[in-house]
């Protein structure tokens, strides 16, 4: 059975070598997204003061710059100081589009542009989708089933790790120094090895199930506005925080066709660590403005709560910035272990091509006493 487990790992790895490498590399990247937005962009993702219009001013300003689109969502900034996010489409199509906004002034601070436009958003698709679509969900959520197995297999494998730990024998050759580091990095990685790949394939698997369910995107053409624009949307954040205590609203989703009411994403002031900033959910009537529903994660059932989880675990930053260190340097590593692990196979490869090699092709054969053929 050990001997069968080493095969069976050693071609998993083999099969999501690659597509681990990127998944590995890019969301190792990805966990400093906004810092780095910051950095490569300052123009389009800082306000010129930390000070807020309110959201009904906005809202208006916004739909006055952009004539020709209809707002879909609304990603208010995390922190003071910082541009607000918002989703649109163009009348006549359902192509989400991304944009900037100052909420200081009310002013683009961009024009709109595809999802994946910014460097940093390509990355994330690349993450999420390989680039492929709906075939690049489907492997990446693979790749994520591979990593919850190869983490178990390699632990079942290495279940005495302790002994030789710390070993890694330098002078002897590459193909034991590079399993000495490949056992040591899949021991120090595989607790967040199985929360990456566990909360990775769960979203991907949802994603791919809602979209066998969701309407032909073309009978969802923006034609029209599809809520009540005189409504006081700051009112409307003001009632949230009545509803659900402490609630702070982080994006705000507007209907189209097939998605009716204006809903509030978000969570409690104090909602703890594990709990995703858009876990609490406060929902209007896209017509009259009357509250319709609302969902407060911290009282809401034990599923719920689990997967509202996924978000803070998958991203590291529920610790503050030690935490995303953690989940950069250590979300790392499967890029490391498929390198690795690629090169293994090669270094066992090898010794094999070298002896079958050394035998000519046209060796001459003797006949055994039971007339077989051998090599001579």
């Amino acid at each position: 059975m050990r001997r069968l487990l080493w095969k069976w790992h050693g071609w998993l790895g083999l099969f999501a070598a690659l597509p681990l490498f990127i998944i590995a590399l890019t969301g190792s990247v990805l966990v400093f997204k906004s810092e780095l937005e910051h950095l490569l962009m300052p123009e389009k993702v800082l306000a010129a003061s930390e000070t807020r219009l309110s959201f009904t001013q906005l809202l208006r300003s916004a739909d006055k710059a952009l004539p020709q689109h209809e707002i879909l969502g609304w990603q208010f900034a995390p922190n003071a100081g910082e541009a607000d996010k918002l989703y649109v489409a163009k009348q006549g199509t359902y192509d989400w589009q991304l944009l900037f906004v100052d909420p200081s002034q009310g002013s683009l601070l961009s024009q709109p542009v595809g999802l994946s436009h910014y460097l940093l958003d390509w990355l994330l698709e690349l993450h999420y989708t390989l680039l492929a679509d709906h075939l690049g969900l489907a492997v990446t959520a693979l790749v994520s089933i591979l990593l919850i197995l190869l983490s178990l297999s390699g632990f079942i494998l290495h279940r005495q790790f302790w002994r030789t730990f710390f070993t890694l024998r330098w002078g002897k050759s590459l193909r034991l120094f590079l399993s000495d580091s490949h056992k040591m990095l899949g021991i120090i990685g595989a607790p967040l090895f199985l929360i990456l790949g566990f909360t990775g394939a769960w979203w991907n698997i949802e994603h791919i199930i809602e979209e066998w369910h969701e309407p032909d995107p073309k009978t969802l053409i923006i034609t029209q506005s599809y809520y009540n624009k005189q409504l006081d949307m700051e009112a409307l954040l003001t009632q949230a925080t009545q509803v659900i205590p402490g609630f702070q609203t982080h994006y705000v989703r507007f209907p189209d066709k097939s998605y009716a009411g204006i809903h509030l994403f978000g969570a409690a002031q104090d909602r703890g660590a594990l709990r995703s900033d858009y876990g609490s959910i406060v929902s209007f009537d896209d017509k009259s403005g009357q509250l319709s529903a609302s969902v407060d994660a911290t009282k809401a059932g034990a599923l719920y709560q689990f997967v509202d989880s996924f978000r803070p675990l998958h991203y590291g930053n529920f610790g503050g910035l030690v935490s995303k260190i953690i989940w950069c340097v250590v979300g790392f590593l499967p890029s490391l272990m498929a390198l690795s692990g690629y090169l293994m196979w090669r270094a066992r490869r090898k010794p094999q091509t070298r002896r079958h090699a050394k035998q000519p092709i046209d060796a001459p054969v003797k006949r055994d006493a039971k007339e077989g053929l051998v090599k001579a």
